[in-house]
């Protein structure tokens, strides 16, 4: 981590730790106050249980911030209180001299000493934390495994200089000797929002490469030169320019020998010809994605503020946004809006417990899949199993080194999005499903309506999709959906939704704009998509999409703009097809495909 970022967190830490000696004594005081009634008869059972919180809940506190000594105490006052109340423990005048004698040592100042090597000390968090990376923000490494594409832009890798000059979003290297298929593959990634620059020898890339460094690299396998001259070639390339760009291999053999040869030099990947341009989109999207994933939202539940505060802290130094509580009931609020992806909760809280409180959660529909982690210094196995069978997902042991909080985690809140996206996304597009776009159209129209600017809805469908699908076969049809999905997603806004609507129907949300605007929008993907090529075994085809907009404030709810959208799909379908057409209030008409 950086220094300032490093000074920072140790400021922080130490404020924390600060906060939680200055409370000591006050918290001691009261705890001797409720263990002087204990023999009394005064709400006898209450002050048991009240004083066996304070001591579990110090227990923890002071283990994470580095006290073992002050944990030790807290956890012998814990265990003989947890033994009176379940009638198992020692006798009342017992119980309270070894309440007395355990209070007088915690007052001892020599045990607010921390001891640095413990899991709360600046040693341990150093070797746990330094150098952490939020999660997912791995630089791409030649053989590694690719990752999902996400819906931001394609953009390149971070971390890779040249002093020849910046790397560039988009831009690839293409070599091949072969110059018409060099200039067909450039033509075609150009419609996906590429920029490609042809090279037919190695030479002149290299030399290129020297003078700027692309987002990646395409390239033969054989040339003149040689077999493996293109691996060889990326060799020379990450030795004199001390960058390793991700690079795509392409070649009519398909063979082991080159494979493995393009896998030991770095290669990203290897693609036989003819190439699938809708493969090669794939590849390129994640080979070159820079944006690593939107940081994780995690909401911390404590009652001790100082304890929700740490965890809060090594989570944000892990680049997750958090929302602390120290009252079960601030939680509901809390949640609506936040997007959590995961709530990481004391199990011992007075008033309400962490099993009560995630039952609660569970009864609220959004919120039945949210991963709970307790975190406690509970160290019963069947207590924690008990607690688990209510829904939640793992258990921490306080105190809890940085480095795994922040792993269990993000492994967690990682599979919680993989599953939300699974819900709200089409299997083959990875576009949003019907459902969910409706739901963006919804909250896309309110946000206009509000904001008093405008906003338009479009339909749009492929031409002559029930042909492609009889003459090529089903995989030919997945292959034209998924190009159109890739271009509408490479190609429209960052702001713009898209989604599939059904079949080889899509839908996009397009907010700020009037319908002219969005029609030249449409209009430039329309005429890059029917440049696309697409390969069945020998054969080759192209297809072509039409489209219908309508505009809010003309057409006021989403039902109307559904409604206006589809019959000017239909009229560009009448008009001849591969045309966009604007919803007037007077379309009316047969529905043709």
């Amino acid at each position: 981590m950086s220094s300032s970022r490093s000074e920072s967190f140790h400021a922080r830490k130490a404020r924390l730790r600060a906060s939680f000696l200055a409370q000591l004594p006050e918290r001691l005081g009261l705890a001797r106050e409720m263990a002087s009634v204990i023999g009394t008869g005064i709400a006898e059972e209450d002050q048991l249980g009240a004083l066996e919180r304070f001591f579990h809940t110090l227990k923890g506190s002071s283990a994470s911030f580095g006290f073992p000594a002050i944990a030790e105490l807290a956890a012998q006052a814990d265990e003989a209180l947890k033994q009176s109340l379940a009638r198992s423990g020692p006798t009342q005048p017992a119980l309270v001299a070894l309440l007395r004698e355990i209070l007088d040592r915690l007052s001892d100042p020599r045990l607010t000493t921390p001891d640095e090597r413990a899991p709360g000390g600046e040693n341990a968090s150093d070797q746990s934390l330094g150098g952490w990376e939020s999660p997912g923000a791995q630089q791409w490494a030649p053989g590694s495994p690719a990752e999902s594409c996400s819906e931001a832009d394609v953009a390149t890798r971070p971390g890779a200089e040249n002093g020849g000059g910046e790397r560039s979003d988009k831009l690839i290297y293409l070599c091949d000797d072969d110059k018409g298929l060099a200039e067909q593959l450039s033509g075609q990634l150009a419609c996906f929002g590429y920029q490609v620059m042809p090279f037919s020898t190695i030479d002149t890339l290299v030399e290129a490469v020297s003078l700027r460094s692309p987002a990646a690299l395409i390239m033969d396998v054989l040339f003149p030169e040689g077999v493996h001259a293109g691996p060889e070639a990326l060799e020379t390339i990450f030795e004199q320019t001390a960058v390793r760009l991700p690079c795509i291999f392409i070649s009519g053999y398909d063979t082991f020998e080159a494979r493995l040869k393009a896998v030991k030099v770095g290669g990203g990947a290897y693609c036989t010809k003819p190439v699938r341009i809708t493969e090669m989109v794939e590849l390129l999207d994640r080979l070159t994605r820079r944006e690593p994933p939107a940081p994780f939202h995690v909401l911390v539940i404590d009652d001790d503020p100082d304890v929700a505060d740490w965890h809060a802290l090594v989570l944000e130094e892990a680049g997750m946004v958090t929302r602390s509580a120290t009252c079960p009931g601030e939680v509901l609020g809390l949640l609506d809006g936040f997007n959590a992806d995961l709530v990481l909760m004391d199990m011992y809280m007075p008033e309400c417990s962490g099993p009560e409180l995630a039952r609660v959660l569970r009864q609220v529909p959004g919120y039945v899949s949210l991963p709970i982690i307790y975190v406690s210094s509970e160290t019963d196995i069947m207590r924690q199993f008990e607690a688990m069978e209510v829904g939640a997902d793992g258990f921490l042991t306080k105190p809890v080194d940085p480095a795994r909080l922040v792993t269990e985690v993000s492994l967690r809140a990682e599979r919680m999005r993989a599953l939300h996206a699974l819900m709200v996304r089409d299997g083959l597009t990875g576009l949003f499903n019907h459902n969910t776009i409706m739901q963006f159209l919804d909250i896309g129209l309110a946000d206009a309506r509000r904001e008093g600017r405008p906003m338009c809805f479009a339909m749009i469908d492929v031409d002559r999709f029930k042909r492609v699908n009889d003459s090529y076969g089903h995989p030919a049809g997945d292959q034209v959906l998924v190009a159109l999905s890739r271009g509408l997603r490479l190609r429209l806004r960052e702001s713009d939704l898209v989604g599939r609507y059904g079949g080889e129907e899509f839908a996009v949300v397009l907010g700020g704009i009037d319908a002219q605007q969005a029609r030249e929008i449409l209009d430039e993907i329309r005429e890059a998509f029917k440049d696309v090529v697409f390969y069945v075994g020998d054969e080759k085809f192209r297809c072509s999409f039409s489209g219908g907009i309508a505009a809010f404030p003309q057409f006021p709810s989403a039902e109307r703009l559904t409604e206006a959208a589809d019959l000017a799909l239909y009229r560009a379908k009448r008009g001849g097809r591969d045309r966009i057409e604007v919803a007037t209030l007077a379309d009316r008409g047969e529905h043709v495909r």
